[in-house]
């Protein structure tokens, strides 16, 4: 491998740890973004069918890595924002997942009936998610098969360009579940004078079924996307710009009560205005930076 490429996917792995941990922000779109999607799509998949090659192997090693290290380091931090600061946190979520329509769109280019007809179904299935709950699990207790169920989720998104895999850990309501086991992780290896093993353990319940559907994801959905994107293009973006454009209806910053949608104060609504403003942005020209590295 290229020390070029190697600094691509090292930065790819970096930006797309942060963008998992970021419900809105896609994990695809950060590798597009650092120019080393399409590789990774292609490497995955060679790995997953047992057809190894060593550059294979190095930049999905650097891409990972890079990604596990930010995502260790920074999950315990994120998900106290998010119980503390919920409104907030969900505005920029929002923002960040409306930001990934221009990039779907541009990577869709002259729409045609299969674009319109996947983005009607994609819209579809998100507005469902409304009258869904959040949970389907006490909290603390959550059930193994929704665990095995958020990681396939969340890993087939992390692949896709503009679709957030930490968003369908929110819609799941597995999202400060999962973040508290991996800080729990942190905090047993990083206990005082050893690590503490009974707090390692202790976040198996949680792990080791997410980790069984990331699995599945892995092996299955690189090697969908990759047949899809060629037989069924157009009909497979549009699914993705419905799904990123009914964000709104799982993202609502401000939360339900019985009698339906919370209304904000003013200065809330001015404020979650401006976060969903910043947060589109990000998403916008990380995307744009994206679609010019895999077009070059």
């Amino acid at each position: 491998m290229e020390l070029a490429q190697l600094f691509r996917a090292l930065t790819g792995g970096v930006l797309m740890g942060l963008a998992n941990l970021v419900p809105g922000v896609s994990g695809g779109t950060m590798l597009l973004a650092a120019g080393v999607y399409a590789d990774c799509i292609e490497a995955v998949a060679k790995f997953t069918t047992f057809r190894f090659d060593r550059d294979s192997i190095f930049l999905l090693s650097a891409v990972a890595g890079a990604a596990a290290s930010v995502i260790l380091l920074l999950a315990g931090t994120v998900r106290d924002l998010v119980i503390d600061y919920r409104w907030a946190m969900y505005s920029l979520f929002l923002g960040a997942t409306l930001g990934g329509i221009p990039v779907i769109w541009r990577l869709i280019g002259k729409p045609d009936t299969r674009v319109w007809i996947g983005a009607i179904a994609g819209l579809a299935a998100m507005s469902m998610t409304a009258v869904l709950p959040t949970s389907a699990s006490p909290a603390g207790s959550p059930s193994a098969p929704l665990l095995a169920l958020a990681g396939f989720g969340a890993f087939a998104a992390m692949m896709l360009p503009g679709l957030s895999g930490g968003y369908l850990l929110v819609l799941s309501g597995q999202y400060v579940t999962i973040l508290g086991a991996v800080d729990g992780v942190k905090t047993g290896l990083l206990s005082a004078g050893s690590p503490d093993w009974a707090s390692l353990i202790g976040t198996f319940g949680v792990l080791v079924p997410f980790a069984i559907g990331a699995l599945a994801a892995l092996v299955g959905v690189s090697n969908l996307i990759r047949y899809l994107l060629r037989v069924q293009r157009s009909a497979t973006l549009g699914v993705l710009l419905g799904l990123l454009a009914g964000a709104v209806f799982g993202l609502w910053p401000f939360g339900v009560d019985s009698g339906g949608l919370v209304l904000p104060t003013p200065a809330m609504a001015a404020g979650a205005l401006a976060l969903v403003i910043g947060g589109f942005a990000i998403t916008l020209c990380m995307g744009r930076l994206g679609i010019r590295h895999a077009d070059s």
